[in-house]
């Protein structure tokens, strides 16, 4: 763990020095201008760096709050948002100015790397954040798929599901938001709705009015829930046990046979990687296959959609995750296929489909660029 500590710091000072470096070295800034920069870039290092630090000093800093906890880690998540995109155009400019040397030298060292072209990139990302702040802002998107299977039982045709993922509720995220959420949820009258973790990004007791909203969803068989990885870092019992309290389905390594329309319908649910760090019951496909009948339509609730590879050979038809975000802002957005072998959309796997939800809210910085927030309408029919 100390080693990994020491790589972490020695990764944001080695982001520091280049930034600052490519931000004054070239651009003929008068001391002072070059004091304000590197001041303000270590300001917002200063900030980031020392929320790992934080936690890492403090055992017990996730089961106490106070007062100054939230408008801390507000900061300190709008100032990793900006160091992302500061770095990126910074990264996307070398390049660019590397290219155009053997071409426009002059246009590379007056235009690229002047003062005005400093100034420019410290604002542009502020631009960013607040038009990232305006797209969260208009809610959840309803996105509406239709997945064919082959072997779907008569009575399961046109099934509307409700898919719900990474709302990450915590007091960045707004009551409103979730308000908002429950009644475009309501509108789509689901047959069923699902959960799939990060649901909560907080102690659960801080949240009972959103709780409360979300104990207002209605379906028509049931909502379902399986935790996150989010939900172990902040005390999983409660969180299980706050969603049981509001009527949901809550499945961990278990599943639920329903009959719809004279067709056998399981929804099974696994436990989270994040489970066995915690020295809690770990993910366990096997206990699930057991519980399955062959007749049944097999619906299965992951957080993380990498699982697929593994459950694609386990006798499920269709697996809905989330965990991904999509990247949720530039550049992650385009990056995030590297980190992730099933970023969002709809794939198959063999007999399997598996579809991954961006994420119904945000993590960190209330702020999305190139993904959105998405409220997912998935209706079954028969190929």
């Amino acid at each position: 763990m100390a080693a990994f500590k020491s790589i972490i710091v020695g990764l944001f000072f080695t982001v520091f020095i280049y930034l600052t470096h490519q931000m004054v070295r070239y651009a003929d800034l008068t001391p002072g201008q070059a004091f304000f920069v590197i001041g303000f870039i270590a300001t917002l290092f200063a900030i980031v760096i020392s929320m790992p630090l934080f936690f890492w000093s403090r055992s017990e800093a996730r089961s106490e709050s106070k007062p100054w906890h939230d408008p801390y880690f507000s900061a300190a998540h709008f100032s990793m948002a900006y160091i992302s995109f500061l770095l990126s155009f910074i990264i996307l400019r070398d390049i660019a100015g590397f290219i155009l040397n053997f071409t426009q030298p002059e246009f590379v060292g007056t235009q690229l790397y002047g003062a005005e072209a400093t100034g420019l990139l410290l604002v542009v990302p502020l631009a960013m954040l607040l038009l990232g702040t305006l797209i969260v802002r208009l809610g959840a998107k309803v996105i509406k798929v239709k997945i064919a299977f082959d072997q779907l039982p008569q009575g399961l045709q046109d099934l509307r599901i409700v898919h719900v993922t990474d709302l990450h509720v915590a007091p960045g995220l707004p009551v409103k938001f979730v308000q908002k959420l429950v009644d475009k949820i309501n509108q789509l009258d689901a047959d069923l709705v699902v959960f799939t973790g990060d649901i909560l990004d907080d102690h659960a007791v801080r949240h009972l009015p959103e709780l409360e909203i979300l104990k207002s969803v209605r379906s028509k068989y049931g909502t379902y829930y399986v935790a996150g990885n989010h939900e172990y870092y902040w005390n999983i019992d409660e969180s299980l046990s706050a969603f049981r309290s509001i009527g949901y389905h809550v499945l961990v390594n278990q599943t639920e046979t329903l009959q719809i329309n004279g067709a056998t319908l399981q929804v099974s649910g696994i436990a989270d990687p994040a489970a066995r760090q915690f020295g809690k019951e770990p993910a366990d496909l096997d206990k699930l296959v057991s519980q399955q009948k062959t007749e049944a339509f097999k619906l299965f609730l992951a957080h993380q959609p990498a699982i697929a590879d593994k459950a694609c050979e386990k006798g499920f038809d269709l697996q809905l995750s989330g965990h991904t975000h999509g990247g949720q802002f530039f550049p992650w957005n385009f990056l995030i296929v590297f980190f992730q072998r099933y970023p969002k959309g709809l794939y198959r796997l063999k007999k399997m489909q598996l579809y991954v939800n961006q994420g119904t809210g945000y993590w960190g910085p209330s702020l999305r660029l190139g993904t959105f927030c998405e409220l997912t309408e998935i209706t079954l029919k028969k190929a």
